[in-house]
């Protein structure tokens, strides 16, 4: 990927250089390549850039997933911005929808994803509030640093992913990504919750069933595995999972062959498991209530997710991402939060994670009069009254990260790699954060 500079550049979290979220100059495309390292290019203010592999082109991403001329990300003098795909041979995804050669509608901080490449549009001009104050952008936090890693370094191969945290941290969402980074992006993307199904309902489900093989299976039906033929298949809550279906589960991914119930033969499939849960299946395990076996097959990796209360860098550029999502029907400017509302957000618990921020951001964006959401219209759209602002200011973002090196050297005596292994990050970038924070490089410190 071609590296660029400019004046207005900060060290990022990678140890690279990016923009600074504060940066109130020009709209620039954010481009984050698949090792997690960073550049970006200032958008025309009345134009077009052409993204791909080839020479040509105005962003290029050097990955033989994309194609020559991949995309063409347009910018209209009024602050519009559309991507159109140019007939790309892997297609282009906007979140999780498939962009045609009619283009769709491009939100500063959406993801754009290009191959393995993530791109988002950095533009706090066109993505104000009714008082002027530019939105941060949606940048990925410390906490999910190690978590981007994993997800990165699994996508390329067949590794059957387990994913653990808590309810509504985004589990879907990084599985879901883990499968349009894969080279089996193309193919079938399919997702089951096995809460609350009985073992023959989801024995059903998941291997299909002949015809007459039980009362009312009136035609042969074909599971799911057979249907995700060439793609991912996602198993939702799978510490849910009854242990009669585990046995034949685990046998399916071993063999990679599934019967339908009721069947005399098995067929062969060609699908990658990601699974997920909120349970502790290890612990599950050890007292005999989940296969030991069957745990150990579904997890050829475990990623953990953190809770939103330990990604509480992420919770502005949430904000923002729900709220405009909220703001794309009935709305023409995305809502500011005024700062005893924002306030109560950061120093809320978030029981229910991602997925409670943004139900309350979302029905506060609908619930306010005007372009202002204030702390009434959170409690309004459910934020609990407990959730009060700290008596004292937390601080920007940088602060808070500052404080975070400063604690994790003194914890550490000064070792810087013992400091970053902490923060969960490389030891170039906490040299590269001091750095940045104006901080002294302290001596090694006895050994402890």
């Amino acid at each position: 990927m071609e590296q660029e500079r400019s004046s207005d550049r900060i060290v990022g979290l990678d140890g690279t250089e990016r923009v600074s979220p504060a940066d109130p100059s020009p709209p620039h495309l954010l481009i984050v390549a698949a090792d997690g390292t960073w550049t970006s290019r200032l958008l025309p203010t009345d134009g077009a850039l052409v993204i791909g592999r080839g020479s040509e082109v105005d962003v290029r991403v050097d990955e033989r997933a994309v194609s020559r001329r991949h995309a063409r990300l347009e910018v209209t003098g009024v602050g519009g911005l559309r991507l159109v795909d140019l007939g790309s041979v892997n297609g282009t995804l906007v979140g999780c929808k498939l962009v045609r050669d009619d283009g769709v509608a491009v939100w500063p901080g959406e993801q754009i994803l290009i191959g393995r490449t993530v791109l988002a549009v950095h533009a706090p001009q066109l993505a104000r509030g009714s008082e002027g104050a530019p939105l941060p952008p949606v940048l990925p936090g410390l906490a999910l640093a190690e978590v981007n890693a994993l997800v990165a370094r699994a996508a390329p191969t067949l590794y059957s992913v387990l994913l653990l945290g808590e309810t509504g941290v985004g589990k879907g969402v990084i599985a879901e990504r883990i499968h349009r980074l894969s080279a089996r992006a193309g193919g079938p993307w399919v997702q089951l919750n096995c809460a609350g199904l009985s073992a023959a309902l989801l024995e059903s489900e998941l291997f299909g069933h002949e015809r007459g093989a039980f009362t009312g299976a009136a035609q042969t039906k074909p599971g799911l595995f057979e249907a995700a033929a060439g793609g991912t298949v996602f198993l939702d809550e799978i510490g849910e999972m009854p242990r009669e279906v585990q046995a034949k589960l685990l046998v399916a991914i071993e063999q990679r062959v599934v019967r339908r119930v009721g069947a005399t033969r098995s067929r062969p499939i060609d699908v990658r498991f990601i699974s997920a849960t909120a349970v502790d299946i290890e612990a599950e395990s050890r007292r005999d209530r989940f296969r030991a076996d069957f745990y150990y097959r579904i997890n050829d990796l475990t990623i953990r997710i953190p809770p939103l209360r330990e990604r509480r860098d992420e919770l502005d550029g949430l904000i923002q991402q729900f709220a405009s999502e909220a703001s794309c029907t009935g709305r023409d400017r995305v809502p500011t939060f005024d700062d005893d509302a924002r306030a109560r957000l950061h120093s809320y618990a978030w029981p229910g994670n991602v997925r409670e921020l943004r139900a309350i951001v979302r029905r506060a964006v609908l619930l306010a009069e005007g372009d202002l959401v204030t702390s009434h219209v959170l409690g309004t759209a459910g934020l609990p009254a407990d959730a009060r602002p700290p008596p004292v200011a937390s601080g920007s973002a940088d602060d808070i990260l500052r404080a975070r090196v400063i604690d994790a050297l003194a914890e550490c005596g000064g070792n810087q790699t013992r400091a970053a292994r902490m923060l969960r990050i490389a030891r170039n970038t906490l040299i590269a954060l001091m750095e940045r924070f104006d901080l002294p490089r302290p001596r090694r410190g006895p050994p402890r």
